[in-house]
């Protein structure tokens, strides 16, 4: 679709900021738009949509016929700024982009390894930051007074994340914890998201279960909900019910998302006795009958069931078989791991779900991915189209109106006059990107990553850390999120 000179022309637009993109399918949920048109681009913003052919005169021209065009994908959970991995996340600012995303929520890092990671491995993307809760390495212990987590808070807002997310499933607090984590992030107007589980429960539908009492009158984003719906506490079909009913009583208090792949993403970190540590890992050992320990672990490497992560070929793999219990062994453990425990139909299921009034109970197709090789939300809500269970404009709701509204992005996520030029072009034969650009600039063309740096959003609380960091940043305001709106 696009040769060498295409490539030629698309990097000299990026001197002359005039750009029509022309005659694809525009799919753009927000404006009720789905038509073969031409986009206009001008200094980084959508000029407008007109017929076609209608305006070219001065610009650079990149014919898109027979291609989908929708607002550039949101991916309202990966990993780019992680830091307790083995392997480096920010590889996968690279990956997003190669996979047609334009912006992105990182679920668990620092300011300082956000920033670190875009200027070293920045792909043009726009990323916003949640600090993770790790008790002992960025909050004081697993059971912090109310003022160390307040000054926990709005320390991650200072340093250039947005919020905060709890790690449940591998660094639980106890329920009251949890609750005063969600109180405090309320009131300081910090973005709060959760990996579901405490200490009196586990990553599974046991802990969201407990979300209603947790939450209160409270705002959250609950992560992954199709991780709590594997089958571990009742048939996963009676889960994804439960699950269904739990979101739709807390409708206007959440934010929430569901991924598609199969593999999961873990660690396989064992204590001195030899016992895996964390809840994620042992609920996938048991669920397929190894032993939770280290010999279990092993075994289920040895057997295909759990893979290793790393780098391999200038690229982050799933490694398996003997070569994946080398890296484990000299890892001594310490290593990150994924298993094939989520299920499709959970997936389906609480992705295509609506609630009486016609509105989606869970908001958006994330990939928790980043770093991770199963970037493929763009692929799967694709398929979703051709299998009749969404509709075009659902595919776009879903990947990008309804996360930049998550997030108060009020000028992404749609094609109206003056939004950001954040665009992602799909071949809907295969079903995927194609082509992506931010403000109006090509980051991504034919699966080659082109974008370099990138911007990072953040409250008004980091301007000063921003300012001082050399990095490209925009201030948003939380309040306009559909998570505090009318709080």
């Amino acid at each position: 679709m696009c040769n060498i000179y295409c490539l030629r022309r698309i990097r000299e637009f990026m001197e002359e900021n005039h750009l029509v993109l022309r005659g694809g399918r525009i799919i753009d949920p927000a404006n009720n738009f789905d038509e073969v048109a031409d986009i206009v681009i001008r200094c980084g913003k959508i000029q407008h949509i007109s017929e076609i052919g209608v305006e070219s005169s001065g610009a650079n021209t990149i014919n898109l016929k027979g291609k989908w065009v929708i607002p550039g994908q949101i991916d309202t959970h990966a990993h780019v700024a992680g830091i307790s991995r083995t392997v480096d996340p920010s590889l996968g600012y690279g990956m997003l982009a190669k996979a047609g995303t334009t912006t992105v929520v990182d679920m668990g890092g620092t300011g300082k390894n956000l920033i670190d990671g875009i200027k070293r491995n920045g792909a043009g993307l726009n990323v916003a930051g949640q600090f993770a809760l790790i008790p002992g390495l960025t909050i004081p212990s697993d059971n912090p007074s109310k003022g160390e987590i307040a000054s926990t808070v709005s320390d991650a807002l200072r340093q250039g994340c947005i919020g905060v997310k709890m790690l449940g499933g591998y660094h639980p607090f106890s329920p009251e914890t949890t609750s005063e984590i969600v109180r405090e992030s309320n009131s300081q107007g910090a973005y709060v998201a959760f990996h579901v589980g405490s200490k009196d429960s586990g990553s599974h539908l046991g802990g969201l279960r407990e979300i209603p009492e947790i939450l209160g009158e409270g705002r959250l984003h609950i992560c992954h909900v199709n991780s709590y719906c594997r089958g571990v506490v009742k048939d996963s079909g009676d889960e994804c019910k439960e699950a269904i009913a739990i979101l739709s009583s807390l409708k206007g208090q959440i934010n929430s998302e569901v991924y598609h792949a199969v593999a999961n993403g873990t660690n396989g970190a064992c204590d001195k006795d030899g016992n895996v540590i964390a809840n994620v890992p042992r609920n996938c050992l048991v669920a397929r009958g190894f032993e939770p320990t280290i010999d279990g672990m092993r075994q289920a490497i040895m057997d295909g069931y759990a893979s290793v992560i790393s780098v391999k070929g200038g690229g982050i793999s799933y490694i398996k078989g003997k070569e994946a219990l080398d890296i484990y062994n000299k890892s001594k453990t310490m290593v990150g791991m994924s298993f094939p425990v989520n299920l499709p139909g959970s997936a389906f299921n609480l992705t295509t779900e609506k609630d009486s009034v016609g509105d989606f109970v869970v908001d958006a197709v994330s990939t928790d991915g980043g770093s991770h090789p199963r970037n493929v939300a763009i692929q799967t809500s694709m398929a979703l189209v051709r299998f009749g269970a969404f509709t075009p404009m659902d595919m776009a709701s879903k990947l990008s109106w309804t996360p930049s509204r998550m997030m108060g992005l009020l000028n992404k996520g749609h094609f109206s006059q003056g939004a950001d030029a954040d665009i992602t072009v799909i071949d809907p034969h295969s079903g995927e990107p194609v082509m992506s650009f931010v403000d109006g600039d090509p980051i991504m063309i034919n699966g080659e990553v082109i974008g370099k740096g990138g911007r990072i959003l953040v409250t008004a609380a980091a301007e000063r850390t921003m300012s001082d960091s050399g990095v490209k940043y925009q201030v948003i305001d939380l309040a306009e999120s559909k998570l505090y709106q009318n709080y």
